[in-house]
């Protein structure tokens, strides 16, 4: 085996290794998660994984960083992919978009990160909370764009607008069904909400007749 065939290898491991520690944080917590049991769903020897990774922590670090990172390119890469005048609204789209679809791709790490943050190391808690202020503050400038272009009312609370909207987002594993409507329908539908509110219309009531004063 030649030594790019080595290190393909090894890359090919440590992405496996990578899906299956997110899948088990995201579903039995980090406490319950074991090296060993890791390493037995990937078919390795036990004290393999610590090539790979040097403890728990280390992976669990990984798991969150790689995770983070898919999620975010995923979601700028549909962005960039518009014409470069496009405006805030199909950018916040765009964005959206991209970003139900990195949750529906890398399900398992979205497990991961939505486990509760008190579970996590102290050293990993804190990178976490700073992935999600970058985050946060991404979405908090599309959002501000937006109020800027004249497509969010001035008096909108930029924090709360962006949980409600991400929240729903963060939450797709739980009720997306491709057989009932694509992605993109569902961010149509979304941004509907959104920007049209979910209050009926009024409808004008039909003119009363003016009784007869002669026959």
């Amino acid at each position: 085996m030649t030594k790019r065939q080595v290190n393909a290898t090894n890359v090919d491991t440590r992405e496996k290794l990578l899906r299956l520690a997110a899948r088990a944080f995201g579903t039995q917590g980090y406490a319950a998660t074991t090296m060993r049991g890791i390493a037995d769903q990937a078919g390795i020897e036990a004290a393999s994984i610590y090539y790979h990774f040097s403890s728990k922590e280390e992976l669990l670090e990984a798991v969150m960083e790689h995770g983070a990172q898919s999620i975010f390119a995923h979601t700028r890469a549909r962005i960039a992919a518009l014409p470069a005048d496009a405006d805030a609204e199909q950018r916040f789209r765009a964005g959206l978009l991209g970003l139900i679809g990195a949750m529906i791709k890398y399900g398992d790490y979205t497990l991961a990160h939505g486990r509760q943050l008190a579970e996590l190391p102290d050293k990993v808690r804190e990178r976490q909370i700073k992935r999600r202020a970058q985050h946060q503050d991404f979405w908090n400038g599309m959002l501000e764009d937006l109020r800027a272009e004249g497509r969010l009312r001035e008096d909108i609370d930029i924090a709360l607008c962006r949980v409600f909207v991400l929240s729903t987002i963060a939450s797709v594993q739980t009720w997306f069904n491709p057989k009932k409507g694509s992605p993109e329908k569902v961010i149509d539908e979304l941004c509907t909400i959104l920007f049209e509110g979910v209050r009926p219309r009024e409808v004008r009531k039909p003119a009363r007749r003016a009784q007869a004063v002669a026959s």
